[in-house]
């Protein structure tokens, strides 16, 4: 728990190590202390959370001009980016410090301040925390436990704001009617609506397919197709979602690498190709040390390019893709030995 009195100096430091949003824990703690009247300063460094980026050199950071410091990181490999000097109260969270710390309970459930990040134009919230999963490679379970009713629309919507994001790691396993009625609370807003994480395609009935192409959609639906073995539920439901919504505007996070052979990640792709679907690709991180990383790069930049990958094969793309043979053979080799088909 942070203790969160005697300060004297009235000014507090927000460190965004790395989000790529603005950053909902950090805009609530910079409500609190501005409401005790507190001067608070952000300072986004903008890391990125891929393992295989090089790495800057620790960020040296002096607080000595202020009271607190608190740091958020997200992704792991960042976990040791960041010193403060100076200051004697320095506070790290974040899934990628400690995914089990949490804001204290009298933060945790404040507006969140929309002034902290310059140009943002979202209402950023839960409605629901947890999942009803339990998946390997996921902590939100860990974390947030049980799936349960989190917030009211009502806690983070800002009506200035033209946009409302939607950061619920499976919304989709709501009572269907509880499900639908906050879809129609969104709607009502007029705003244009995105869910950020990859919403369970599993859990779509005809109902919640007619209340979500109902919203204002900002962007490509995004679902998740994490686990090879529920392919036969993909291609069922796919085929009630298509009858309502058209060609490419329909994106699945893919994750490879985790307890998946390459055949049956390339199978996934080429069934959401098939189907008219964007993959992205979300690499776990036994891709960055496997023997067959080059192909696990390669699918990913393919991929995650709608442009090339709705318009050139992969075959295609891997022999336009490198500049040199040497590079280009340690892709074929892994696919010949593989004994993958490649189109």
């Amino acid at each position: 728990m942070l203790d969160l009195r005697g300060c004297k100096k009235k000014r507090i430091c927000l460190i965004d190590v790395d989000s790529s949003i603005p950053n909902l824990a950090l805009m609530k703690l910079s409500t609190y202390f501005k409401k005790k009247k507190f001067k608070v300063d952000l300072i986004q460094l903008n890391y990125s959370g891929y393992p295989d980026k090089k790495k800057e050199e620790t960020k040296i950071i002096d607080g000595k001009e202020y009271d607190k410091v608190f740091v958020s990181i997200l992704f792991l490999p960042n976990k040791d980016a960041v010193k403060v000097i100076n200051c004697k109260e320095v506070h790290c969270g974040g899934t990628g410090y400690n995914f089990r710390k949490k804001l204290p309970e009298k933060v945790e459930h404040l507006y969140p301040d929309y002034n902290l990040y310059a140009g943002n134009e979202y209402s950023i919230g839960y409605i629901t925390r947890g999942c009803i999963r339990n998946c390997k490679f996921c902590f939100v379970r860990k974390k947030e436990g049980m799936l349960h009713i989190y917030a009211s629309i009502k806690d983070f919507y800002n009506p200035k704001l033209p946009k409302i994001m939607l950061l619920d790691n499976n919304f989709l396993a709501l009572p269907e009617e509880k499900c639908l009625e906050f879809l129609r609370q969104l709607k009502k807003t007029g705003k244009k609506i995105t869910f950020k994480q990859g919403l369970d395609f599993r859990l779509l009935t005809e109902n919640k397919i007619k209340a979500l192409i109902d919203l204002n959609y900002d962007g490509e639906f995004i679902f998740a197709f994490d686990n090879p073995l529920d392919k036969p539920i993909i291609e069922r439901n796919l085929k009630l979602w298509k009858r309502f919504v058209g060609n490419w505007k329909t994106k699945f996070y893919v994750l490879i690498g985790f307890e998946s052979t390459l055949k049956q990640d390339l199978d996934r792709v080429y069934f959401l190709r098939k189907n008219k679907c964007l993959p992205y690709i979300m690499r776990h991180t036994n891709c960055y040390t496997s023997p067959n990383k080059p192909f696990y790069t390669d699918l990913a930049s393919w991929c995650n390019q709608p442009g090339l990958f709705k318009n050139m094969p992969f075959k295609t793309f891997i022999d336009k893709r490198h500049a040199t043979k040497e590079r280009k053979m340690q892709t074929m080799k892994i696919i010949e030995d593989e004994g993958l088909k490649i189109i």
